[in-house]
């Protein structure tokens, strides 16, 4: 009996570790994050916020000049357009602002500069509720990409989206390229007016409130785009107009507290309200949200174009 299980296990060992030997082979050579520099063009398949963390080591800084930072308000602005720089679209879906330091830290750790950047911001973002680590966005995450279970739920997804399973839940192209999330038809909702009314009676005080963890992170999102010479345009994500009239102080100065919070002065960083009277035009025209604040592909095209404008 000791020599049959000693027989089983000398062949069940080398078989495991060719098995992982292989399949760490096979990852290298498939490269879906473009980690390991052997791709110039892959995408999100699911796992977002790891997907894109394990970009930003060599994909994002080795193929785009220019991010875009914010939530999921922001995912669906596919700046592909613009051309010159190319943009990637880094934001996160549920993403709180601490949430997108450490990919912008990674990012900006290759030796490829990034020359732009547009932060998108919203109350949402700065909430005390909903503060977590983002503990899958860390240098050791770079590991993932060799083997880890969040790799082969990756590969899960894109087998769904490959094959088209679930095309209803799991579009095949939901997300370009150039990280652009193009969720729009999963997230529309069927009466547009009704939705930005509900979500107007639901808005509170306390949503406007800027954590301190938020604002520390802002302090220090402001600090590295300044240091990395990076022009960036930071713009307050354009609510529905029905909410923002029925709650105008508090947008206000939660953009006035928001600006606050940059002290450097450089030049590099210029803020856009999209909140104010002059984008009437466009908060006040439902068919530019697909439900109470993300935006329709008319929306964020328009979007893209007033930005571009400001920091050309």
């Amino acid at each position: 009996m000791d020599n049959a299980f000693r027989q089983y296990f000398k062949r069940v060992i080398p078989a495991c570790f060719l098995a992982a030997a292989g399949f760490v082979l096979f990852s290298v050579w498939l490269d879906v994050f473009g980690l390991f520099g052997r791709v110039q063009s892959t995408r999100v398949y699911g796992e977002e916020r790891i997907s894109k963390y394990l970009m930003a080591f060599r994909y994002i800084p080795e193929n785009f000049e220019g991010i875009i930072l914010g939530p999921s308000l922001s995912a669906n602005l596919n700046p592909q357009p613009i051309g010159d720089p190319r943009y990637f679209n880094a934001s996160l879906m549920g993403a709180r602002i601490q949430t997108m330091l450490p990919l912008l830290e990674q990012v900006l750790a290759s030796d490829h500069q990034m020359r732009k950047a547009w932060v998108c911001l919203h109350p949402y973002m700065t909430q005390q509720e909903g503060v977590v680590d983002p503990v899958l966005m860390r240098p050791s995450s770079y590991w993932s990409g060799f083997g880890s279970i969040h790799l082969l739920r990756v590969y899960g997804f894109a087998l769904l989206r490959w094959l088209r399973l679930a095309p209803g839940k799991y579009p095949p192209n939901q997300y370009l390229e150039n990280g652009t999330n193009q969720f729009e038809p999963l997230f529309r909702v069927p009466d547009v007016a009704a939705k930005i009314e509900t979500e107007k009676a639901l808005v509170t005080s306390e949503d406007f409130q800027i954590a301190p963890v938020a604002e520390q992170s802002l302090k220090r999102l402001w600090q590295l785009l300044d240091a990395h010479h990076i022009a960036t345009t930071v713009y307050f994500h354009p609510v529905p107009r029905a909410i923002r009239t029925a709650h105008a102080e508090e947008f206000r100065t939660y953009w006035e507290e928001i600006k606050a919070t940059y002290t450097q002065q450089s030049g590099n960083i210029r803020f856009e309200n999209f909140n104010r009277p002059a984008y009437d035009f466009f908060s006040s025209d439902t068919t530019n949200y697909i439900d109470h604040g993300h935006l329709s592909t008319k929306g964020q095209q328009l979007l893209v174009k007033e930005i571009n404008q400001i920091h050309p």
